[in-house]
């Protein structure tokens, strides 16, 4: 019989997976993203004076907040995913919250603007506490710690994994079982780098301090472990060798980080569900998975594509023993809601009509609810985006306008009233 408690925990209840409450019962999350508000720094591309449309004053904010969060409800979600607003804060409707630790870190790459950190600079630990900080204690913080809606926290967004050269994976992740290219990237780091230094350090772990050993190994003939800070690309005969170098070293930046973030976490809000960092597709390395098993609460992943990746999936919670929560998805209809540019993860999943989006949206988050280890599905987004300097496409509930694609709605409805009626039951 489940009890009453002051947070959410996440259990097998029935055969399911899913969160339990703090009232004790169980909990299918169904949420979007970025329920915020955008005039503030994007007002060159929305339709709408929202001041206006919301009656001006020093109260306009609070009657906006108020709309958006009823349309939620009323469209069948329960969640306020990523990226909402700080006002929700402490009012007790279930929410997740991203903190984006790896912010402020010097980076070892820089793809897709975000880069992935040096986590043995010093720097990294830094950036971790200055993010903790800037959210738990600044602004609405303390309404944060003491709200009962907090699921929990993703320590980071989609920092990838696979490296710079990697790919996102769909249903079948190919070499992305395996891939070291992030590793790679450390590896092209100039010398003197702490990300190239501790590379180095695992090195003459591995081979016993000794070069000659080293060179033994690979197949090589350096002279001083100094040779090996200074260039990138290493000459092994015995490439196997140095691939289990570097896998070893991938599941060094692995432990470092987890294990970093995790106790900011439990530092600045005890008891909290560590929600891992939002991996994007299916290409995660084995030893990544291997070693956030033991510091993350539940596996997060943003998707885009038409097929939920089941047989991934299910790979992943049994290698992990994990609960699995798709934190990001979208269908995207492209000139039918004027859309000829699309960019990021609309560009996968573009359909031709709001029907249409209604149609995928049903299939793939009714397919997610049959999975067992499925705790959760988060659409992406409140509102459709259509800056000319950044994101683009039809990811909205609601239009630039703030009128919602009333066909593609009732349909989300529907569809998020029947999974919840069919993981209650």
């Amino acid at each position: 019989m489940l009890e009453m408690q002051n947070k959410y925990t996440v259990e097998q209840v029935g055969g399911n997976w899913c969160f339990v409450g703090p009232d004790g019962k169980p909990f299918y999350s169904v949420g979007v993203n970025a329920v915020h508000n955008q005039v503030l720094d994007q007002t060159h591309w929305l339709k709408t004076d929202w001041v206006e449309k919301f009656g001006g004053g020093r109260d306009w904010f609070a009657r906006w907040a108020g709309e958006k969060l009823g349309q939620v409800r009323q469209y069948g979600f329960n969640t306020l995913g990523a990226w909402h607003e700080p006002y929700y804060w402490g009012n007790g409707t279930p929410k997740t919250v991203e903190i984006r630790m790896s912010r402020h870190a010097p980076k070892v790459n820089t793809d897709w603007g975000t880069g992935f950190p040096d986590v043995f600079d010093k720097k990294f630990r830094a950036s971790v506490e200055r993010a903790c900080i800037d959210c738990f204690q600044s602004g609405r913080g303390e309404a944060l710690l003491h709200d009962p809606g907090v699921i929990g926290y993703y320590t980071d967004n989609e920092i990838h994994w696979w490296g710079h050269g990697g790919q996102w994976g769909n249903n079948d992740p190919g070499n992305g079982v395996s891939d070291t290219s992030l590793v790679d990237d450390y590896l092209e780091l100039a010398a003197g780098r702490p990300g190239k230094m501790a590379w180095i350090e695992l090195l003459q772990e591995r081979h016993g301090g000794s070069i000659e050993r080293l060179n033994e190994a690979w197949g090589a003939e350096y002279t001083a472990w100094e040779d090996l800070a200074y260039i990138a690309v290493y000459r092994a005969d015995h490439r196997e060798v140095l691939e289990a170098d570097k896998t070893a070293f991938l599941r060094r930046i692995a432990e470092v980080y987890y294990k970093t973030t995790s106790e900011a976490l439990k530092r600045y809000d005890p008891g909290r569900l560590n929600l891992g960092d939002r991996m994007v597709g299916t290409s995660t390395p084995e030893v990544v998975l291997d070693v956030m098993k033991d510091y993350a609460d539940v596996i997060t992943l943003n998707f885009y594509s038409f097929n939920l990746p089941v047989r991934w999936l299910e790979y992943t919670h049994s290698r992990t023993g994990l609960p699995i929560m798709i934190t990001e998805f979208s269908f995207c209809a492209g000139a039918e809601a004027g859309f000829l540019i699309n960019t990021n993860g609309a560009r996968n999943v573009i359909v031709r009509s709001q029907a249409r989006r209604g149609e995928t949206y049903r299939e793939f988050v009714s397919a997610a609810a049959e999975l067992p280890f499925i705790v959760g599905t988060h659409w992406f987004a409140l509102y459709d985006y259509g800056n000319p300097q950044g994101l683009i496409g039809n990811y909205g509930l609601l239009d630039l306008a703030d009128e919602p694609y009333a066909e593609f709605c009732e349909s989300v409805r529907q569809t998020n009233e029947a999974v919840l009626r069919r993981r209650r039951g």
